[in-house]
């Protein structure tokens, strides 16, 4: 019976201390100063806060070039990446569709700098006339090893980009709204917080 007791404290306190790994700890995301971005980056930032209890702390970049200089230097832990940015700094061509683009750029990234790309917001609303190049969240590996439910979490907002109310999502950040706010309220909407 005194096993059974042990064994039973031992699988909850397991348990629950893996469901609350994120928990006290703060996670930085960087992201491109463009509306699009920053809305990604909200999203990002609401539902990981919101669902782990984790700080994050938001950084804007100017450029493609400081935003991944930052994270090589490991001052930033997550970005929403573009598979059309991510080519062109790995010095690719594109491939013939958006799948074969994001299977190269997801190994390529993982190989040469160790950043796990997760599963899509969807296209690119960038250039919506390129059906090759989707908007992905990106985790620096590194990360993970602290944050083990983060990539559960993202990946809740897989294909968010394809819902027929993003466009009004990002026209709203476009016309001055607050990202963090948009992205709050659309989650609140859809359930996801």
């Amino acid at each position: 019976m005194k096993k059974i007791i042990v064994l039973t404290l031992a699988i909850v306190l397991l348990l629950s201390a893996n469901s609350f790994a994120c928990v006290g700890r703060t996670l930085i995301i960087g992201s491109l100063n463009s509306s699009n971005d920053k809305l990604l980056t909200q999203l990002m930032a609401v539902i990981v806060t919101e669902r782990t209890g984790t700080t994050v702390e938001v950084k804007y970049y100017d450029n493609h070039a400081q935003l991944f200089e930052a994270i090589k230097k490991k001052e930033v832990n997550i970005l929403p990446e573009n598979t059309g940015r991510a080519l062109k700094l790995m010095g690719m061509k594109a491939g013939e569709d958006a799948d074969s683009v994001y299977s190269v750029v997801k190994k390529g990234y993982k190989d040469m700098f160790q950043l796990i790309m997760l599963k899509p917001f969807g296209a690119s609303v960038v250039n919506p006339d390129d059906k090759l190049f989707v908007d992905v969240p990106t985790v620096d590996s590194s990360v993970l090893v602290n944050f083990p439910v983060l990539p559960r979490v993202l990946n809740k907002l897989a294909g968010i980009a394809a819902d027929k109310k993003y466009p009004k999502l990002l026209a709203s950040v476009e016309a001055g709204d607050e990202a963090s706010k948009v992205a709050k309220d659309f989650l609140k909407k859809k359930r996801m917080i």
